[in-house]
């Protein structure tokens, strides 16, 4: 089967769903600083067509916009290349997934366009998300992002993770902490990074009163450990409200 023309545009958007997995419009006229969708739009609407991608809409809520992700049609294109076979051969149950996972997925790409607004000038980022890490079996279970900020200065590392109504009880959230601190002393990632400085944690958590909740856990959990850790906290709302240079992240002392 041939593949149908594309503009490396096109194809990009192709590359930033299999990263994300579901994205809106909104957040692609961030991605690409357009202030205008309809190009956006066109661009979306002849993927659709050509079978590449799927549009989601809410059956429950006719205001909410379309959410995107792969169709069958794009394995075709992926297949050319090195990508997750496993992945690709159930791209088919994508626009089937729960409203919960889809939600969860479209704040990890608002995540990423966050850290893209308050980068620096000449800075880096590497922002890998769960289908970037796919075979790092070294790394933590339930990471949601492996991000590298470079400056002047270096490169700082971050381990991410969301916790929304997808991942929604404290009880979650709770073993989360713990796992850091077992994975810390366990030494998995000493062993496969040339002894590099331990990443810091960032969580994401739904709202102040959990923030203040894991706040109390985490300082209980981490006083009683000798390891080196640093663990800060902030809320969904402070990711989508964030301003330029405004530190949001509270560190666990």
């Amino acid at each position: 089967m041939k593949t149908k023309p594309i503009t490396k545009t096109q194809k990009l958007i192709l590359l930033i769903l299999y990263k994300f997995r579901f994205l809106t419009v909104t957040q692609l006229q961030k991605y690409f600083n357009h202030k205008d969708p309809h190009r956006i739009k066109a661009w979306l609407i002849d993927l659709k067509d050509k079978k590449y991608i799927s549009a989601v809409s809410d059956s429950k809520d006719v205001t909410m916009p379309f959410v995107y992700c792969l169709a069958t049609g794009s394995r075709q294109i992926f297949k050319e290349e090195n990508y997750d076979k496993d992945f690709l051969n159930r791209i088919y149950k994508e626009k089937s997934l729960s409203k919960e996972f889809k939600n969860h997925c479209l704040f990890i790409l608002d995540i990423y366009l966050f850290f893209r607004s308050q980068q620096e000038k000449d800075s880096t980022l590497n922002f890998c998300t769960r289908q970037d890490l796919i075979g790092f079996d070294y790394l933590p279970e339930d990471l949601d992002a492996f991000i590298e900020v470079g400056s002047r200065n270096g490169v700082s590392r971050y381990f991410l993770e969301l916790f929304d109504e997808y991942r929604k009880t404290a009880g979650e959230t709770r073993y989360a902490v713990r796992k850091y601190i077992t994975y810390s002393e366990e030494g998995n990632w000493q062993a496969n990074t040339s002894n590099a400085l331990f990443p810091s944690i960032l969580f994401v958590l739904p709202d102040q009163r959990r923030k203040k909740h894991i706040n109390h856990y985490g300082k209980a959990k981490l006083s009683k450990t000798f390891e080196d850790i640093s663990l800060f906290l902030t809320t969904k709302n402070n990711i989508q409200f964030a301003k330029k240079n405004i530190n949001i992240w509270q560190k666990i002392d």
